[in-house]
This record gives C-alpha cells, sequence and structure tokens, in this order.
C-alpha cells in the first residue's frame, strides 16, 4: 500500500499523457491548451499536488518518516504551497495559455527546488527512502518539464 500512495503521483502523470496523446478532451479545459496540456495541468500537476498538501498537513509525521526526514513545522509550509499549486493547476486547465504558462512556472520553481534537495540528500546522506528518491523525485523533475515541453509547442 505505501508503494501505491509513494507512486500517485506518478500515475496521475502517466494517466493525464495517457489522456492527453489519446486526445480525449478534459471536460472543464480551455479550448487553447489542447487535450494533453488540460489533463497535465488538473490531473498530472493539480491531483498530486492537492494530494501532497493533504498529506503533509494531517499525515506529517508518517510522509517526513517516508521521505526519511524528522517531521518539522515546514511541512506546514509545503503544504500550503501545495495548496495553491494545485489549486492554480486545475484553474490554469479551465483558463488557458496564459494562466498555463504562470503555473508552469510557479509549479517549475517549487518543483525543481524540491528535487535538488532531495538530490542534494541522496549524495550526502545517502537517503534513498521511497518518497526522497522514489517515483514523487522523477515527478518532481519531468511535470515542469513536460508542462514547458507542451507549452512550447503550442506556441511554435
Amino acid at each position: 500500500m505505501k508503494q501505491l500512495v509513494a507512486a500517485l503521483p506518478a500515475i496521475c502523470y502517466a494517466v493525464a499523457l495517457t489522456l492527453g496523446f489519446l486526445e480525449v478532451p478534459q471536460p472543464f479545459g480551455a479550448d487553447g491548451l489542447g487535450p494533453t496540456l488540460q489533463w497535465m495541468l488538473s490531473l498530472g500537476l493539480g491531483v498530486p499536488s492537492l494530494w501532497a498538501a493533504f498529506s503533509h498537513a494531517v499525515f506529517a509525521d508518517h510522509v517526513a518518516q517516508s521521505i526519511g526526514w524528522a517531521p518539522s513545522p515546514f511541512q506546514k509550509e509545503v503544504a500550503g504551497a501545495n495548496l495553491g499549486i494545485g489549486l492554480g493547476a486545475i484553474a490554469a486547465s479551465v483558463l488557458g495559455p496564459e494562466a498555463a504558462w504562470a503555473m508552469t512556472f510557479v509549479a517549475a520553481g517549487f518543483l525543481w527546488s524540491a528535487a535538488s534537495t532531495h538530490i542534494a540528500d541522496m549524495v550526502r546522506s545517502k537517503n534513498f527512502a521511497i518518497n526522497n528518491a522514489g517515483p514523487i523525485f522523477w515527478w518532481d523533475i519531468l511535470t515542469p518539464l513536460t508542462l514547458l515541453i507542451g507549452l512550447l509547442l503550442l506556441h511554435r
């Protein structure tokens, strides 16, 4: 069960890409984005960010342990950042390209910073805990990258 929960962001990412590549339109998505960007924003970024917000706020001790870190009051700040990113990403999927660009930059700043922290922890402390070096690490890197590529292709 722990592996399934840890894999949730990667599963959402894969399902979002699959729905996008199959050109399944998001029922509430902005026409100017196309299905892949619609799903990547709402399901690929939004849902996992909301899940992270809930997890860091409600299960802080368990989440810290799964990352290989000690619990910290900063987890409430991480929860708040994830809440804003999750809500903003879902809104951007409805609002269109300009909002998508803005949310992609917000997500890239936060998630790539998180990934760099995880890399440093892997190198310095040999911390390969599931939520430090597992699916969430790759999600942190690939989600903003996928959104940036999608937006660049949209505006080429």
